[in-house]
Formats: C-alpha cells, sequence, structure tokens
C-alpha cells in the first residue's frame, strides 16, 4: 500500500468500486433500517420509544461512548412487533445493498433480544427473515443470510436458545451464531456451555470481540474457533496475538465508521487496520449499523481510500476476501468470486 491520501475519490474510483461485486459481511438488521421504516412501524406498532423521531434520527451520530450507543440500539429493536417487519427490513436493506455492488450479505439479528423484551416466537421470527431472503433473491438477486447472536448482557442460558435457534433455522437462512453486545466485563468464556455444544452441531461462529475491549476479548473468541471476527482490531495490541489470526486464517470484519462513532478509536489515522493488513491478516470492510451511524458499504471503501490508505487494488483484494471468506455454499462461492474477478479484470483491460 501506498501512502495514506495518495488516492483520490475520483468518479471513475466511485464507478469501480460500486460496481465491483462484494460480500457484505457486518450488518445488523436492526440498526440497518430506513429511518423512514423506523417511523413507520413505530407509529404503525404504537412504540412508545422517547426521543423516536426526526430530531432523534438526525442526532444519531451524537454518541457519548459505546454503553450510549447499544442504549440507542436497543431502542431501534423495539419497533420490530410481527414477522411482516422483519421480512420488510431484510428486503429494503437488501435493496439498499444491491445498489453497492453487494452479491451476497450475511445479515445479523438479535432473534433473542426480540424474544426476551416483547415474547415473539423464535418462528414468526426466523419465518419473516426467511420471507424476506426469498423477496431479496427475486427483487434484487442478492442472497442473503443470517447469523444469529447472543447479546452479551443477557444469561448464558439465553445463550444456549440462540445456539438451538441456529440449529433448528438453518432451513431458513440462518448460518452462523454470533455474539454482540457490551464486551467489556463480558468475554465469550462466560458462554463456554452454548458456545461449545454449538460448535460441536457444526455452527460456525462468527463473534464480536476486540472492539470495546482489549487483545484479551479477542482471545477469549478464539477459545471457540471463530471463522471471522467482527471488529477484531485490537488484536493489534499483542503481536503475537496478530501472528495467531494469520496462522489461524480468521478473517477480521472491519467497520471504521462505527469504530470511530462510537469512540473505540480516537480517529481514523489511529485505526490499525493498515498494520493489521501489512502483517498478513484478512480484512472485509461492514457497515455495521448504517441508521445509527449514517454508513454504507461502499462508504467504507470511500473512507478505506481517502483515511485509511486504501488504494482500488487493495479494495478489489478486500472485496474478494469477502466473497471467500462468507459461508456459501462452495459452488455459490465459486460463482460469486468468478463473477468479482472477470469483473475486475475487465476494468483492468480498460473495459
Amino acid at each position: 500500500m501506498r501512502t495514506r491520501h495518495h488516492i483520490s475519490w475520483t468518479p471513475e474510483v466511485e464507478a469501480f468500486l460500486t460496481g465491483m461485486p462484494k460480500a457484505e459481511l457486518h450488518v445488523h438488521l436492526e440498526g440497518a433500517l430506513r429511518p423512514a421504516t423506523v417511523l413507520a412501524l413505530a407509529n404503525r406498532n404504537g412504540t412508545d420509544v422517547a426521543g423516536l423521531d426526526e430530531r432523534w434520527l438526525a442526532e444519531r451520530f451524537g454518541f457519548r461512548d459505546f454503553r450510549h450507543f447499544a442504549d440507542l440500539y436497543r431502542a431501534c429493536t423495539d419497533i420490530f412487533r410481527a414477522p411482516e417487519d422483519f421480512t420488510r427490513a431484510v428486503a429494503e436493506l437488501s435493496a439498499d445493498l444491491a445498489r453497492q455492488g453487494v452479491t451476497r450479505a450475511e445479515v445479523t439479528c438479535s432473534a433473542i433480544t426480540h424474544h426476551r423484551a416483547r415474547g415473539i416466537p423464535f418462528d414468526e421470527i426466523v419465518d419473516g427473515l426467511w420471507e424476506g431472503a426469498v423477496l431479496a433473491s427475486r427483487d434484487t438477486g442478492v442472497t442473503v443470510r443470517f447469523v444469529l447472536d447472543h447479546v452479551r448482557d443477557l444469561p448464558a442460558d439465553d445463550c444456549a436458545l440462540t445456539a438451538e435457534w441456529c440449529v433448528r433455522g438453518r432451513d431458513r437462512g440462518v448460518v452462523a451464531m454470533g455474539l454482540g453486545g457490551f464486551e467489556p466485563g463480558r468475554p465469550a468464556t462466560i458462554f463456554a456451555d452454548a458456545l461449545n455444544w454449538a460448535r460441536a452441531m457444526a455452527v460456525p461462529f462468527v463473534p464480536h470481540a476486540g472492539e470495546a475491549a482489549g487483545a484479551a476479548g479477542v482471545r477469549a473468541a478464539l477459545a471457540f474457533d471463530p471463522v471471522r471476527l467482527g471488529h477484531g482490531f485490537r488484536a493489534a495490541d499483542d503481536p503475537s496475538l496478530v501472528a495467531e489470526l494469520v496462522r489461524r486464517g480468521i478473517v477480521l470484519e472491519i467497520c471504521p465508521t462505527s469504530n470511530l462513532r462510537t469512540g473505540v478509536v480516537a480517529s481514523l489515522a489511529d485505526h490499525p487496520v493498515r498494520e493489521l493488513r501489512a502483517a498478513g491478516v484478512d480484512v472485509v470492510l461492514g457497515s455495521d449499523d448504517p441508521l445509527l451511524f449514517g454508513s454504507t458499504t461502499i462508504g467504507e471503501y470511500r473512507t478505506a481510500v481517502a483515511d485509511l490508505g486504501f488504494e482500488p487494488a487493495d479494495l478489489a483484494a478486500v472485496a474478494r476476501t469477502s466473497l471467500l471468506a462468507s459461508l456459501a455454499a462452495d459452488d455459490e462461492r465459486d460463482r460469486l468470486v468468478a463473477a468479482h474477478d472477470a469483473y475486475v479484470a475487465r476494468w483492468g483491460a480498460g473495459v
């Protein structure tokens, strides 16, 4: 990679990177709603959430800290009430992603939060999600699959329930189990029984770790053989941990705008993604919570060029990695990668 700011975001770069086939592997359904949908669902469902109005949405960037963000995120989850709410959210997200060159999305949903807070049955949640995925495939061509995450604030028994749901939902697009929420003081090891059971049932694990907590949080997650790590950039604090990520081929889902907005990095100049990639760690880019951060998948690619020292060729490799790191079946993954490679080759040939 060349020095940061060497490449500007030109219309040609915009066109190349926007049209380039890619996967979105780190986006939360509840945090990716369109603002108009938030208001429509809140009004329809009679949701009483203080400040959930146009002014709140306009001020959504004003997080005091990561905990404040987590509280606002829970406010967004409160508007879901029925299967059709999940269907609408998935269908709209897929349409938004299609315009950014996304061909596969692995979308995180906090099903356990919807169940515990509002009593929505699991089958209603997953049926609604799957109907949205069917519509997405038909209307946008985007393949949408789901990661069900356990929220760290909830007890270990709920983590066991999420693990069971990941197995039950395989026939309706569930491809992995996640672990999210406020990380400090709640390492993955607290949920060891459920995570080990899920691993025995061949459920891939894609936890958040090494975001609001340090390298120790990454090490705790590694005990359960994750295939990817959400964020994970605090591994840079420990060179031996970086070497382990490289050796094990674990991909980091990097969300620069999210990290900046929640204050877990002081500035993009301080983000260690360049150093991690230079050390051989595979990384992909994700939008995390577009509603709350004003982020987009392609916006993270812009940020990588403007603020993180990436060149278009670097981002072509990152996009290819996103497809390879997806949990698609082998034949689908091969097809997606072939389409990516053909697209990049045409641009390289000046088409």
